[in-house]
């Protein structure tokens, strides 16, 4: 983790039910995965908008998160990676610092902000755009 580093998430005045309203910071992505769903014709013909075409799942160890220390998993449906030649797939440890969520024409973006001791940059931005969020958090 990155010493002496003061993070704060920014996020909607009025931010989504799922969102982690306290933070973070401190938890490590131990899994990262992506599925692409089928496009079923006779269900989504005239309502192609509505149609969930994929989800990038991360998968957490939040135990010690600074704050919000019972989310596991974060699911974004419709997702779209905007950092260049940036994965988060075949990392050890990474640590998540702060993250900034904003809302732009019905879509989602989400910045990260990453920390991973055996990466260069050691401190890098994970940008990602997407329709809807689902948050799996421990009872």
């Amino acid at each position: 983790m990155a010493k002496d580093r003061i993070c704060k998430n920014r996020s909607p005045e009025d931010p989504p039910e799922w969102y982690w309203k306290s933070g973070l910071h401190d938890a490590r992505i131990v899994g990262v995965g992506a599925v692409s769903f089928p496009f079923e014709y006779q269900k989504y013909a005239a309502e192609k908008y509505r149609y969930e075409r994929n989800r990038l799942t991360l998968v957490l160890d939040a135990s010690g998160a600074m704050f919000d220390s019972r989310v596991k998993e974060i699911h974004l449906f419709n997702y779209k990676i905007l950092s260049a030649d940036l994965h988060l797939q075949d990392r050890k440890k990474v640590w998540w610092m702060a993250d900034r969520l904003t809302e732009e024409n019905g879509h989602y973006k989400l910045e990260i902000d990453l920390y991973d001791a055996d990466a260069r940059p050691e401190e890098f931005t994970f940008v990602v755009r997407f329709d809807r969020a689902e948050v799996v958090r421990e009872a």
